[in-house]
């Protein structure tokens, strides 16, 4: 191992909704509804082009969505606060770029979702499911990097989530998407930078 440096990083994340569900509108633009990323990563040199990056992390993001329910048509905002661990390999390229891959988890730890109705909101209330199983989600991570004098790294990451969502009863349920396996896609991307120590 070359060398070895750890820091803290920083930034925003969006997140979409792709899938088919003729009630629910998955517009990218409409659903924009920046958040917010913080956390710790490593910085191991495996080679002199290979760098392991572990990451810990706390992500803050929302989705929103239009739905139709053949009478009202109204905005719903589901927002969702997880832990993120991540295995990442950067694989240096000419210059002070790096193209960067990996996967990791994210781990479930509040929901709240408002309802919003012309100029009303309404805050909905949504607990949690104790099954681990049901709070983890795996991801595919791909991003780009530029590294300043070796301590500054400026990421664009594009975050895949490897299983499928499904879309919840809105009237019973009080929430978009859930955790049940059927059809839905979760992209995010983040954008952040990281200070090396």
């Amino acid at each position: 191992m070359y060398s070895q440096n750890f820091g803290i990083r920083t930034g925003m994340t969006t997140a979409t909704l792709t899938g088919n569900y003729d009630a629910y509108d998955f517009d990218f633009r409409k659903s924009f509804s920046p958040g917010y990323k913080v956390g710790f990563v490593g910085n191991f040199e495996l080679s002199n082009i290979i760098i392991l990056k572990p990451e810990i992390s706390y992500i803050s993001y929302s989705v929103k969505q239009q739905i139709n329910n053949q009478i009202y048509v109204y905005d719903f905002e589901q927002s969702h606060n997880v832990v993120g661990v991540d295995l990442n390999f950067d694989v240096k390229l000419p210059g002070y770029w790096s193209v960067v891959f990996g996967m990791g988890f994210q781990y479930l730890l509040f929901k709240n979702n408002k309802l919003h109705i012309n100029n009303y909101v309404q805050n909905l209330n949504q607990s949690i499911n104790d099954s681990v199983d049901h709070n983890s989600d795996p991801f595919a991570n791909l991003n780009i990097c530029y590294t300043i004098r070796n301590t500054i790294l400026i990421d664009l990451e594009y975050r895949h989530l490897l299983d499928n969502w499904g879309v919840a009863d809105f009237n019973n349920d009080n929430e978009l998407v859930n955790s049940d396996n059927r059809s839905v896609k979760l992209h995010m991307i983040n954008i952040s930078a990281a200070i090396l120590f």
